[in-house]
């Protein structure tokens, strides 16, 4: 068991991924500076108002203090590091919450993931593609073990499937759910940009067309 400095936010960080934030709360600029001095983490869980806060989150390692205020805000950098479980939270020795926390660790791979990640980066430059008309080049070696995370930290899905994904234990798991909504969004993207591609050439007047002629 662990406690350590919880900052809870409609965001779900994924490990490996980068976030910026903005501290403008009192007591939250005190938790960052503390950490900042300490050069310790905080934790980051999802929390709104229909599902309350989460157990399951991620430690945020603070990678740069882009800039502070007059006012004490600030904008810093943060990426994502592991995994925890929240047993309990408290805010009684600090004004930030402090949760006591146990970290996840990551079942050991039973099978080989490698083909089913190539899956994954290919469905992601099909997205990629279709939604910007670039390419997304991603360079990743095997074993492939953060893939998933890699993905899920770089594509806009929904904030309850992120965490679904940040909740499961083995990269099998994730990887099958990333390719899972991959395919879904690679097809509906190819979709919009081949209706907007025949909506450019249909309906248009040649420029020659006078009317009577």
């Amino acid at each position: 068991m662990s406690d350590i400095p919880l900052f809870p936010l409609n965001v779900v960080l994924m490990p490996g991924a980068p976030l910026p934030l903005h501290i403008f709360e009192d007591r939250y600029k005190q938790m960052i500076d503390e950490c900042l001095e300490a050069e310790s983490e905080f934790g980051m869980v999802l929390a709104d108002e229909e599902g309350g806060t989460r157990n399951v989150g991620c430690t945020a390692k603070i990678v740069e203090l882009v800039e502070r205020y007059d006012d004490g805000r600030m904008l810093i950098l943060v990426e994502g590091e592991r995994r925890f479980k929240l047993n309990n939270v408290s805010s009684e020795k600090k004004p930030y919450y402090v949760g006591e926390i146990e970290y996840i660790e990551e079942d050991e791979p039973k099978e080989d993931v490698s083909a089913l990640a190539e899956e994954c980066i290919a469905l992601l430059e099909r997205v990629v593609e279709a939604a910007t008309e670039g390419s997304v080049g991603i360079e990743i070696e095997p074993p492939y073990r953060n893939l998933s995370f890699a993905i899920a930290g770089r594509i806009e899905f929904e904030i309850e499937t992120r965490q679904q994904i940040l909740e499961l234990t083995s990269e099998k798991e994730r990887l099958e759910k990333v390719k899972e909504l991959l395919s879904e969004a690679a097809e509906k993207l190819e979709k919009d940009k081949e209706v907007r591609e025949k909506s450019q050439t249909n309906g248009h007047l040649r420029s020659d067309w006078q009317p009577g002629g």
